[in-house]
Formats: structure tokens, sequence, C-alpha cells
């Protein structure tokens, strides 16, 4: 086909499915509400870390929160951990410099992924601790309910209220142990009443939403590539992946409203039917949906964009908590895109990159 017929082609079909569509609302005009409050997922930064050049993403996403903080009400982030590519000091003090933005502006919650921990996690040494206190940011203090190990953030957990939400914030380590488990188990029992958020490295994956019957991505099991299992700190079996996590841990609270995970490749299928894959360029992202017995939901999704140019092209997540008490925006947004290429790039209105989830309603008050 001509390439200027196939432009004018795609362009009067965007223009047309715009009209029609109220997914593909003009994104310039659909954004948070002040009215609702915003918790910010960071995925995977480890590539930006690897390149002072693409460092400075990672500090625009930051940067970025806390300009809008006011406009969005962004009360807290998370990142899933992977915040370095290796356990070194050079890359330590670039994570440093880019998440030191939020201190004493955004209370943040960090999770440890296999490359924050020594060479290919062949045991579980970290610097995180050598750079990363709890004192360094008095919001952080302000939310901090302990760790597994004193002084060190590998495991610890944080109280955070808002909007007539009580939260128990669990940050666990890359494969969790049992003792760990057992840790965590304990401090959930002591906070029934209350609602909570799994942050951690490795729950669910996307290429196994290639395979499933429901199109639901599976949680990850010893055999999953990539698991911990597959890990040096995995041979003695003192590990946890999603579906032993979920077993051990989340399906035994039924306050946990949300698992956020990153870790895992994008892929797709070679052609239509086929079993052979491909990995490809670009954010990973899956999610899924379970209820306990009294119905309540558990929401875990995975968003991974380390695949994408320069280490992420800026994407992180708001879920935006609207004032109804009971629904929850996800939106996928670049700063960075948004500064290079338009808003439309920056604010995609995918269905994988935007959704809305239920919760159960908030306390009035």
């Amino acid at each position: 086909m001509n390439p200027v017929r196939r432009s004018f082609l795609a362009a009067t079909a965007a223009l047309f499915f715009s009209m029609i569509s109220p997914v593909l609302a003009d994104s310039a005009t659909d954004r948070p509400s002040e009215k609702s409050w915003t918790i910010a997922v960071i995925p995977d930064t480890q590539y930006y870390i690897r390149k002072a050049e693409d460092a400075v993403l990672f500090t625009e996403i930051t940067r970025w929160l806390v300009e809008h903080r006011e406009r969005y009400n962004i009360q807290l982030a998370l990142h899933v951990g992977d915040i370095v590519d290796a356990n070194t000091k050079e890359q330590w003090e670039r994570a440093k410099t880019s998440l030191s933005v939020l201190d004493g502006k955004i209370p943040y919650v960090l999770a440890v992924g296999n490359h924050d921990l020594g060479k290919n996690s062949s045991d579980r040494s970290t610097m995180l601790n050598d750079y990363f206190k709890i004192s360094d940011n008095p919001l952080n203090e302000k939310i901090f309910g302990g760790a597994y190990q004193e002084g060190r953030l590998e495991n610890a957990w944080y109280r955070f209220s808002h909007g007539g939400r009580d939260y128990v914030i669990y940050s666990l380590e890359f494969g969790p142990r049992k003792e760990v488990v057992k840790w965590a188990n304990e401090i959930a029992a002591k906070h029934e009443d209350k609602r909570g958020i799994l942050v951690t490295h490795e729950f669910i994956d996307q290429e196994s939403t290639l395979f499933s019957d429901d199109g639901l991505p599976r949680r990850t099991v010893a055999k999953t590539k990539n698991s911990p299992h597959s890990y040096g700190i995995g041979k003695g079996g003192d590990v946890h992946g999603g579906e032993e996590l979920w077993q051990a841990f989340v399906s035994k609270h039924p306050g946990i409203e949300f698992v956020v995970n990153g870790h895992y490749k994008p892929f797709e299928r070679v052609k239509p039917g086929s079993d052979e894959l491909r990995w490809v360029a670009g954010p990973a992202i899956s999610r899924r949906t379970d209820h306990y017995p009294d119905g309540r939901p558990v929401h875990q999704m995975l968003f991974n964009t380390q695949w994408s140019p320069r280490g992420g092209e800026g994407w992180l997540r708001l879920l935006e908590f609207l004032p109804d008490g009971k629904t929850v925006k996800v939106w996928s947004i670049s700063p960075y895109l948004e500064r290079t290429k338009g808003v439309a790039a920056g604010w995609p209105v995918t269905p994988e990159m935007r959704f809305t989830l239920e919760v159960p309603e908030a306390k009035a008050r």
C-alpha cells in the first residue's frame, strides 16, 4: 500500500474510534481528579541506573511525583524492587540521588529485587541498607511499623491511612524465606482489622497469561522461568515464589487488597495459536483478581517497563482512589514520553494501561 494512503487511513481510523469509544477519550482532559487521592507504583529501575544519562529518567519520575503531589493528591510511593542493576556503590549512589527527591515530600516503601542482592542472587547480601534508612525521610519514619531485622529494610511493614482506608503495607524480599513469611503472618494476625498491600518483586508473570484458559496470569511456581527457585538463594528450597507466597501468606488474610510486583519480561506468540514465544521490547503487564471466601477481592498486578527504551521510558503507575470509597482507577503514565512525544504517548488509554478496579468501601469520615 502507498505510504501516504496508509497514513491517511490510519489517521482516519484513529479519529473515528476516538469519536465513538469512551475508552479512547481525549486523555488530555481525562486525568486523576483533585477530589481523589493517589498511591504511585514505581516499576523496576535497574536499567536506568546502569548509565548516568539514563538515570535522569528515574529522577524525572520522582520529581514528577513531587511536583504533582498536590494536583493528584499523591500520598505514597511504592517501588517493586530491582532498584539497581548491580549491587555496587556507584549504582546505589545513583538510586539514592533519584529517590532522595521524595524525602520530606512523599513517603515511600522499597522492595528488594534479585538485582539488589549479591551477584545473580547467589546470596542475600545487599548494599540497600548502606544507602537507605528510615530516618532519611521523616515521612517514612511516620508510617514505619517495624522490620524483620532491626536496621534492615528488606522486610518491613508500615502503617498507612488515608481517605478512610487503614492499610498495613508489607514489603517482602525477593523469594521470601520461611522465617520471613512466618514473621509477616504474625504482623498480619495483629492487624486483621486493617486492609493490606503487599509490595514484593516476584508474584505473577506475563508469560503464563498466554497459556491460561481464562486469560489471567498465573502466580509463579518453582518451574516458572526466573522464579526465585532458579537463583542461588533458592538452592536450599527456602524461598517462596508467587503461588507459595499466596498459599502461605496472602490467602490467609482477607484484608489484603493489592499485591504489586515487577521482575518479569514481556512475551508474545510467534504466530497465533503457537506455543513458541518471543521476547518483545516494551512493558511487561499482567493482572488478575481473586476473591477471598467472604467475597473481598485481592488485585494482583505486574508492571515492569525496563525493556522499553532508555531503561524504561519513565513509566510509573498511579492508583487513584475515587471519592466514592470503592473505586480505584489505575493509570500507567510516562512523564518522559508526555514531555518528549505529547500527552497521548504519556497517558495511554489502552485497556492494559488504564483500567478500573473495585475494593470494599472505605469507612465514612
